[in-house]
């Protein structure tokens, strides 16, 4: 387990993953020219923390477009990918395919530029329209952090 460095100001680097609609994405160059929150999970526990930032974002940063991420950064799922998408497919409207990308190949490289301080909490990103991290949390949903959230939102003039 990797403890969290700080990575604002720097560079998200560039990963290749799989939306759930079955498009590629590239991070963070997809989604240059507007900023995008990024909810990343390792674990699937981290899940009710995804959701809770989830609604927060929805509810008080409407004009922020949110990802979920789940990495898996372990060479030992990749053969299951098509599994593991097909599950969460199950799990989530099909309106939101498109906001889900999963990374497995780069999932590697994501994870060591986020860290990983353990347990079932989300790592949350927000990426100015450059790629540049603006705010990174890996505390888990509390309303410090999200009003830590929101002036960052509001510092990138959104």
């Amino acid at each position: 387990m990797k403890e969290a460095v700080a990575i604002e100001s720097r560079r998200f680097p560039s990963v290749t993953g799989n939306a759930l609609s079955g498009q590629a994405v590239r991070i963070p160059e997809d989604f240059a020219g507007a900023p995008a929150l990024l909810l990343c999970a390792y674990r699937r526990g981290a899940q009710v923390d995804v959701d809770r930032w989830a609604a927060f974002a929805a509810r008080e940063l409407p004009g922020i477009a949110v990802y979920e991420v789940p990495i898996i950064s372990s060479p030992v799922w990749r053969p299951l990918q098509g599994w593991i998408d097909g599950g969460m497919r199950g799990g989530v409207p099909p309106s939101q395919w498109a906001r889900v990308v999963t990374v497995y190949a780069d999932g590697a490289r994501a994870r060591e530029f986020i860290g990983d301080g353990g347990g079932p909490r989300a790592q949350v990103v927000l990426l100015g329209a450059d790629g540049v991290v603006a705010f990174h949390d890996a505390g888990g949903y509390r309303d410090a952090a999200a009003i830590a959230l929101a002036t960052a939102v509001a510092a990138l003039g959104t």
